[in-house]
């Protein structure tokens, strides 16, 4: 009778704790693997993270959602409270007195109507046709 070829070598499994996945590359798998090159591309490579280490064991490592806080960040101070009046003037469309004179054309405001709106389309397009001469 001929001899028993050796036994197939056993598919060797990823290095992390709890992993049932064979390993792919440096003893990790390929999920593993691809975690291990981004905690090095960052600086946050865990130390016991080895290359070729053995079959369960090291630690899984959760990395933090979203972006890292910066360390020179200060605690953020309360805003203060907006008040319900507008700080600034605003000057509507066709007022001619910029200089923040009394009178038409003075700066009315914000939310607040104009003073004394002329009533009808024809005494808006005879004022606009005296502004123009």
């Amino acid at each position: 009778m001929p001899p028993l070829p050796p036994p197939a070598p056993a598919a060797r499994a990823c290095a992390v704790i709890g992993c049932k996945r064979p390993h792919r590359s440096q003893g990790y798998c390929a999920a593993h693997y691809q975690k291990r090159r981004l905690m090095a591309a960052t600086g946050r490579l865990h130390a016991a993270w080895v290359e070729d280490a053995a079959p369960h064991t090291l630690p899984d490592v959760i990395l933090p959602r979203g972006r890292r806080p910066k360390a020179d960040a200060a605690p953020s101070t309360p805003q203060p409270p907006v008040s319900a009046t507008p700080r600034m003037w605003v000057r509507k469309k066709g007022a001619t007195g910029a200089d923040g004179a009394s009178g038409p054309g003075a700066p009315t405001p914000a939310g607040k109507p104009e003073a004394n709106p002329l009533a009808s389309e024809r005494e808006r397009a005879k004022a606009t046709a005296q502004r123009w001469a």
